[in-house]
């Protein structure tokens, strides 16, 4: 997707100053935080925020905390789903009634700290052949999808090196429906300062990006 949302940042809009250094600075921070662990993975919520995000205006997406992208697109979601009402969420303290939806478990305070102390990375135990190898130099497709995408606009069309292989992960870009795309490598894809900045770009500067391999193909 192509907006003042793009993952890999853009020119001339930098962090506000409010949410610049620590992560959790008011109350409120900390508990929509709190909230996004203790849902995470929860039957019938979207894995990630992402496309909701992306679709708010940019004048509103550029003026709001970091934290209340999440804490609109989780209060959208719950909504959706029927965890809680309009009228529970206008008025806290007044009756709240237990959600009747089918697998949903709230998870406990002991099982957030398993949760967090377990590793995880998105590596899936799968096998699948291997479209590059380290040291060889691609392009990445100058594709603009519609919907949320893990590429940099600013890489799209530029030649980098595999630096490394690590293996078939899940994959994060929005899909049409029904697509299938299978099972693809993510590999970590140096660029040169010049290439991405032209005359801009410091010739030792280097750039890791992450990208899964449909998002490749060999130079011409």
């Amino acid at each position: 997707m192509n907006g003042v949302h793009d993952l890999g940042g853009m020119d001339g809009f930098r962090v506000p100053v409010r949410d610049q250094g620590f992560a959790l600075h008011e109350e409120w921070e900390r508990l929509t935080w709190g909230m996004l662990l203790a849902t995470f993975g929860t039957l019938g919520l979207p894995a990630g925020n992402r496309r909701f995000i992306e679709s708010l205006p940019a004048h509103r997406y550029l003026t709001m905390p970091y934290f209340a992208r999440f804490l609109e697109s989780r209060t959208k979601s719950f909504l959706d789903l029927g965890l809680v009402t309009r009228q529970e969420l206008d008025n806290p303290d007044g009756p709240l009634t237990i959600p009747n939806v089918p697998g949903f478990t709230p998870r406990t305070p002991e099982q957030m700290v398993r949760l967090l102390l377990q590793e995880y990375s998105g590596q899936l135990s799968v096998t699948a052949p291997a479209a590059y190898a380290v040291g060889d130099e691609v392009v990445v497709k100058n594709d603009h999808p519609a919907g949320h995408t893990r590429v940099p606009r600013y890489v799209r069309g530029h030649r980098g090196v595999i630096q490394r292989d690590h293996g078939v992960h899940v994959f994060e870009d929005d899909v049409t429906p029904g697509t299938q795309v299978g099972p693809q490598h993510l590999y970590t894809v140096t660029f040169t300062g010049p290439e991405l900045w032209g005359k801009r770009g410091h010739p030792r500067d280097r750039l890791h990006v992450e990208l899964w391999e449909i998002h490749l193909a060999r130079p011409a």
